[in-house]
């Protein structure tokens, strides 16, 4: 862990990789939305993820007419086993014919069995005619995105690699740049005994591949050479064209911000060929299994089998744009490159890694095949967390402090007291003598009397409800935010909603789940349910915490399953779980707002991607003019709970970017729907010592009248 901290510093001091992602996460998400505009999304991410709904018989099937289409016209094809297995064939074949060089198209299946350094070692010169991957194969670099892999080079440092390669001073002019490479490589093209692709699809009714790029080099490698290998996962099988077209409708909008790439090539058979005796072209499909068949049996990791190496888990990461693929990743890169790691790669190197993953959900709610990437990186986590354990501090935590809420009520009482030296004079943070590196940070105090301690005997409106719900508050609400409890109960009071809270407030079992320790989960959530009433007796169950909400929606009945009576009452509470917006409009319960305070609004992730609502329009409509819209509103402020204490740099750098953003709005008040949103958020607008206030949903709401029918 010490040795990623120090890669993570590495990348985090590094000011042009910082300005460099910076500026592409903000170009690509417009040119995305562009590229998109018109479409409806969601309905094309559910056929691609349809039509990748394989089992491992399906892609066997599939295999085998691919197979058969492409043998009548004398192709050859290889099935791998693994890497040593494909770079083996490949090496044998380029020997064959006496091959010297070998150029290349850019190809990740070709980085994931490392497949350059196998040829180097038989005596076989690769070259890359990508410019991205020619420029990391002569700086001795590796890719740091799966599509654009020189990323987080610049045009400068660029230049100062190819002004070393050539040994002659480059100009650093783009199209210069590229006119030196072009000349350069072309003689490559006529002299490489083998040209070497990969292939975004494989069609299976008629045996023809598709190539998508930018630069017409796939072209150059598969009609010049005498020898065409194609190094492909199983993955890339479809049934027909229409479903090929599915895919290829949204890579390049997802992967580079494209309606369409500029070069599309599909290739059937044997290409013609004047070095060739027969004057076609000798043409392989070398297959790389490396454990993806077997993965098309776990009823959860085959789901990760259904990417098409787009690049946009990484594009929207937050992680990512603060340190690059060179820590983020592995060989393969973003979220889906933390799976692909523990799939190909193997345990020891994916552990850590995945540890980098905020849990923000923006790589699930982007990703063009409908994966589930966050959930699948959590089901990761669980899998090492049981295999290899957790911390003993967290296991000692998850097991015998959350999991049991009286000795948790009792500890925060004793940090209560332990607190007083540190306190400020409005007691509402704890000025903590942090090292640097952490000074962004700083906690609100532990209330007492907590919020069930102040609610305890107030159920808002009583003969004259309307409606009656359950309020699960959560422990930040609980111990750090009494306040917003108590403003939810007060306004759903004037509204004429009954409030009900639990007897003892449980945590949610989310720090148990993200920490990889299933045990202590099951044991939070079981105590949990048993404290939230009867849900037939609700209307619905409301949250001011969201992330508390998703554990809520998505976790409570999984963790349940060993309890039939729990598990049906988790179900019902996640159908009507609900945040505090959401049931106000259910509700038609309006409100006045005057004055003439500026407001902006930041949508927390769990809110927005989890129980995929949020306040936005609720609050522009209700303020009008005086509302002011957050560019990025949706991005994580980078909090995640135990993860800025884990991350601290990573996350204090998401945090500065959130922070510029809501100063560009001017609003005097940020308002949000997440503790520890506030938290984060509060922390760095007191940091800045900027003239903001950072309120709940609930807060502000609180102060506005309500108005009647």
């Amino acid at each position: 862990m010490k040795k990623l901290r120090d890669r993570i510093q590495e990348k985090l001091n590094d000011k042009i990789l910082h300005d460099t992602l910076k500026n592409f996460a903000s170009s690509y998400k417009v040119s995305r939305d562009s590229a998109f505009k018109g479409l409806d999304f969601e309905a094309l991410r559910r056929q691609v993820n349809s039509l990748k709904e394989l089992s491992r018989m399906d892609v066997e099937d599939l295999f085998h007419q691919f197979k058969e289409n492409v043998e009548e016209h004398g192709t050859q094809v290889y099935r791998a086993q693994d890497g040593t297995d494909a770079n083996n064939y490949i090496l044998d074949v380029c020997k064959k014919h006496s091959a010297e060089y070998i150029v290349k198209s850019k190809s990740m299946t070709s980085e994931e069995i490392k497949l350059n350094d196998a040829l180097e070692a038989g005596g076989v010169q690769p070259v890359e005619t990508d410019l991205g991957e020619y420029i990391l194969q002569v700086s001795k670099d590796h890719p740091s995105h799966m599509v654009m892999p020189a990323i987080h080079q610049t045009r400068g440092q660029v230049c100062d690699i190819f002004t070393e390669h050539f040994g002659k001073e480059i100009c650093p002019d783009i199209e210069e740049m590229v006119g030196v490479v072009r000349h350069y490589l072309r003689d490559y093209y006529f002299k490489a005994g083998v040209g070497i692709t990969g292939a975004n699809v494989a069609v299976a009714s008629t045996g023809t591949i598709g190539i998508v790029t930018n630069e017409g080099n796939a072209r150059l490698c598969t009609t010049l050479p005498p020898v065409h290998i194609v190094l492909l996962g199983y993955e890339k099988l479809v049934r027909n064209f229409e479903e090929a077209m599915k895919v290829l409708r949204v890579l390049p909008k997802s992967a580079t911000g494209q309606i369409i790439s500029t070069y599309v090539t599909w290739i059937k058979g044997r290409n013609p060929s004047f070095k060739s005796e027969d004057g076609l072209k000798e043409t392989h499909y070398v297959f790389l299994d490396n454990g993806r068949l077997e993965y098309l049996e776990h009823p959860t990791l085959k789901e990760a089998l259904k990417c098409i190496r787009c690049g946009s888990c990484a594009n929207i990461c937050p992680a990512y744009e603060m340190i690059g693929g060179h820590v983020f990743g592995h060989i393969y890169i973003g979220a889906i490159g933390l799976i692909f790691t523990a799939l190909f790669h193997g345990e020891q190197a994916a552990r850590e890694i995945l540890n980098l993953c905020l849990s923000c959900k923006a790589c699930s709610h982007n990703c063009p095949a409908g994966i589930d990437l966050q959930h699948l990186i959590g089901e990761l986590k669980l899998f090492f967390g049981g295999k290899f354990g957790v911390s003993p501090l967290k296991k000692a935590v998850y097991s015998s402090v959350l999991a049991k809420p009286t000795v948790f009520r009792g500890l925060m009482g004793v940090g209560s007291v332990i607190q007083t030296p540190f306190i400020t004079k409005n007691r509402k943070h704890l000025r903590l003598p942090l090292p640097e590196k952490r000074a962004f940070q700083i906690p609100p105090s532990v209330k007492r009397p907590t919020f069930t301690d102040l609610a305890r005997g107030q159920t808002g409106a009583t003969s004259a409800a309307t409606s009656r719900v359950f309020f699960y508050p959560g422990c930040a609400v609980e111990y750090f935010y009494p306040n917003m409890g108590i403003a939810l109960m007060d306004l759903l009071g004037r509204a004429g909603v009954r409030v009900d809270i639990p007897r003892i407030s449980g945590c949610c079992g989310l720090p148990a789940t993200f920490g990889g320790d299933r045990k202590s989960a099951e044991k939070i959530i079981h105590t949990t349910l048993n404290y939230m009433g009867h849900p037939d007796d609700y209307d619905a169950y409301l949250v001011l915490c969201p992330s508390c909400g998703v554990a809520i929606v998505e976790q409570f009945e999984n963790f349940a399953k060993k309890d039939h009576v729990l598990e049906e009452k988790a179900k019902k509470i996640a159908a009507k779980t609900k945040s505090l917006s959401t049931f106000l409009e259910a509700s038609a319960v309006k409100f006045r707002a005057g004055g003439n305070k500026k407001v902006t609004y930041h949508t927390p992730c769990h809110l927005g991607r989890g129980l995929k609502t949020t306040a936005e329009q609720y609050l522009s409509q209700l303020l009008g003019e005086r509302f002011v819209p957050l560019k990025d509103t949706d991005v994580c402020c980078g909090f995640a709970g135990s993860y800025s204490v884990d991350f601290p740099g990573i996350s204090s750098g998401i945090l500065g970017k959130k922070i510029e953003h809501i100063k560009e709005t001017g609003a005097d008040m940020v308002v949000t729907d997440c503790p520890g949103c506030i938290m984060q958020i509060d922390g760095g607008v007191l940091n800045n010592d900027l003239p903001i206030k950072v309120l709940h949903l609930s807060d502000f709401l609180a102060n506005l009248e309500i108005v009647r029918d």
